[in-house]
Order: structure tokens, then C-alpha cells, then sequence
């Protein structure tokens, strides 16, 4: 069971998608903001409806997890908390003034005894906070299911699909930012999750398409006439899909409805 800051996390995240926000993710937490949300005012939600209300168009989100490499595990139970999201900032600018919405989980409150720039990793051009935990420890078939749930329940209009841009935001939704350097490593296995997804998507839309025109065959038979043997020609199928306005996108599947069609037509030719 997701907790608290997960929960919240997808919240923010489906809201701004649903209400037209262009997102940004950050995880630099040097972002100077010149105004913090008071929560008497309300949660995120209402940190964002006002954003909404005041024309906001972009909002840069930020995700920083717990991670237990500079902790003391001799005194803190380090396992209980990995991966774990410790704080979500909102931000956005507005007027020329930056407004931010900072919330954090309780236990890292209590145990926020170190300095959050000890988690970041930083080089003369980036700086990459360690947000991969996740993708690394679970295997490429595991990952393939998230990719999969993932598109299933934030884009289930197949029919108008951008897979690249699709798969980007799965990998940001798991903390992989890619205008960010990635490990050869982990860089590595991400492409066979996208490989592999790519693929049992891919079959699975030919097989749901299959399956569609299949249970158009009786009607193509009855709406179209044959020639004097009683067969229907292919491009007469073709016809017929195009009046329809049925769009076939895999060419081997009107291969295998034409197959099907013949097979259709020859029983009822025997018949009479």
C-alpha cells in the first residue's frame, strides 16, 4: 500500500495533467523562491487550484527520496525508509515572483538531522540527486508490468500514441530524468524495459485489432457483393474498410481477415 507522500505524489502529478499544467522536474533544491505557501491556507490541491485560477501555465515539481548512504544505520533502521519519498516541493512563477509549495514525511522530520546537500551528487555541470533505487533493484520484467499498468491507466486511448514521449514520462514518474546524466548501467537497462514493453504493447494492440475485425466479417459479407464465384476480392475489403473509416494499423492483420473472410465465404458457398 502506497503511503502518505506517494499518494500525494500522484495526486499533484494527475492533477497538473488533467488541468493543463507543462511540467518540469527538478532536483535542484538551490531554486530560490521568494514566497512559501502557508498550509493554513490548505494542502497542494489548493496550492494548485490557485495556481490554476491565477493563469499559471508551467510548474516545476520537485521529488527527493530517503536514501541510506550517509546515514548511520547503527541507530536508524535504514531498510524501513529506503526509497521512500522524504519531500515534494510545487513551484511555479508568477509576476515575476517564485511561489512554492513544500511538504515532507513526518519520519523524515524527526530524523532530518543531516544536511539534504549531502544526498546530492554534484559535478562541475549537474547536479543528480539518487532517485533511481527503484529501477535499479527491480528486474526488467517487473518494470516491463509498471510500463505497461502505467500506460494502461494514464493513456488508455491507444489509438493516438506517442510511445517515445509515452515511455519518458513512465521513466519520470520513477524518477529517471533524462536531461540528467544516466549510469551506462542503468542506461543499459532501460532500454531493454523500453524494448521489451515496446514489444508485448505492440502485440497486444495487433491482437485487440485482430480481434475487431474479425467481428467485422459477418458484416462485410452481407454489405458486399461478390463476384460471380461469390468471392469477395481484397480490394473490396479494403473498400470497405476505408468507407467504414476503419483505420487498420498492423498490414499483416488485413492479411489475416482476408484469410479468415475466403474461409467464411467458401462455407456459405457450399451451403448453397
Amino acid at each position: 500500500m502506497k503511503d502518505k507522500m506517494e499518494l500525494l505524489w500522484n495526486s499533484i502529478v494527475n492533477y497538473s495533467k488533467k488541468n493543463g499544467f507543462s511540467l518540469y522536474y527538478s532536483t535542484d533544491v538551490d531554486i530560490v523562491i521568494s514566497f512559501e505557501w502557508d498550509k493554513h491556507m490548505g494542502g497542494a490541491s489548493k496550492f494548485l487550484k490557485n495556481a490554476k485560477d491565477s493563469g499559471i501555465k508551467s510548474l516545476v515539481l520537485s521529488i527527493k527520496r530517503f536514501e541510506d548512504e550517509d546515514m548511520d544505520c547503527s541507530t536508524i533502521d535504514c531498510n524501513k525508509y529506503r526509497n521512500k519519498i522524504a519531500e515534494i516541493d510545487i513551484m511555479y512563477i508568477f509576476n515575476d515572483v517564485g511561489y512554492k509549495y513544500h511538504d515532507e514525511a513526518d519520519w523524515f522530520s524527526e530524523l532530518n538531522t543531516f544536511n539534504i546537500d549531502d544526498l546530492l551528487e554534484e559535478n562541475e555541470e549537474k547536479k543528480v540527486l539518487p532517485l533511481t533505487r527503484e529501477v535499479n533493484e527491480k528486474s526488467i520484467d517487473s518494470l516491463v508490468q509498471d510500463m505497461i499498468q502505467y500506460f494502461n491507466n494514464e493513456f488508455p486511448d491507444s489509438s493516438n500514441y506517442d510511445m517515445e514521449e509515452n515511455m519518458r514520462t513512465f521513466w519520470l514518474y520513477k524518477g529517471i530524468n533524462f536531461d540528467f546524466p544516466v549510469e551506462n548501467d542503468l542506461k543499459l537497462k532501460i532500454d531493454k524495459v523500453n524494448h521489451e514493453a515496446r514489444r508485448k504493447i505492440e502485440n497486444n494492440k495487433k491482437s485487440e485489432e485482430r480481434g475487431k475485425l474479425l467481428k467485422l466479417i459477418p458484416a462485410v459479407i452481407t454489405e458486399t457483393n461478390g463476384n460471380e464465384n461469390g468471392i469477395i476480392t481484397r480490394e473490396q475489403l479494403k473498400n470497405y474498410l476505408s468507407d467504414k473509416g476503419i483505420k487498420v494499423q498492423n498490414s499483416k492483420n488485413i492479411d489475416y481477415m482476408y484469410e479468415q473472410l475466403l474461409k467464411q465465404l467458401r462455407i456459405q458457398n457450399k451451403k448453397y
